[in-house]
């Protein structure tokens, strides 16, 4: 479903099946502890824990290059099994190749996204991809030049891809609601260039 808005964004509500999505889950979870992957920072001679729950999967020889190091991306893991399985089948919907999968964890409303705009890699052209697994929560777009908000609540095995002047037009957010007490995974495709 194309989304209304002055820019190009599809959203797939049933990207992945209710078993994928579940087994995606328990994977990030289970083995790569994505729950306990707080990101911690120094500060003033002492380490702060950050709002941000966040692991990175990457190819190969990025991880050899150390492109993204881990006090900012969280830990690094090569491509493999159902990861690898997702990355492959967001390439061919999106017919677009990706380098990383930024994986973050929402443990419930309290912990959100504030308005941003993402790095555009690839300029105008920048296609992001963005998997929810877990709790329903509401996503809104905000336009640069009028203010005005567009929302959608993103479900369990959805896709939305942000593409051609998603970036540069607008910001986006995960909105903050006490309401939301489940967790929620978010997993984004990017390019080499993203930092």
């Amino acid at each position: 479903m194309r989304l209304p808005l002055n820019c190009t964004v599809d959203y797939i509500e049933d990207f992945l099946k209710p078993g994928e999505s579940a087994s995606l889950y328990e994977l990030l979870i289970e083995k790569y502890k994505l729950d306990r992957a707080r990101i911690t920072m120094e500060a003033g001679g002492q380490l702060i824990e950050t709002d941000s729950f966040k692991i990175l999967f990457s190819m190969p020889e990025l991880i050899a290059q150390n492109t993204h190091p881990e006090q900012i991306h969280g830990k690094v893991y090569p491509f493999e099994g159902l990861m690898k399985n997702l990355k492959d089948k967001v390439e061919e919907i999106t017919n677009q190749y990706f380098d990383l999968a930024m994986c973050l964890y929402y443990p419930d409303g309290n912990f959100f996204a504030p308005y941003h705009s993402d790095l555009q890699t690839s300029g105008v052209k920048t296609i992001l991809p963005s998997l929810s697994l877990g709790a329903v929560r509401e996503f809104s777009f905000r336009d640069l030049e009028t203010q005005s908000t567009f929302s959608l609540n993103l479900a369990n095995g959805s896709l939305l891809i942000m593409g051609d002047n998603c970036q540069n037009k607008y910001e986006h957010s995960l909105i903050k609601d006490l309401k939301y007490k489940e967790p929620r995974i978010n997993i984004t495709f990017r390019e080499a260039g993203f930092q």
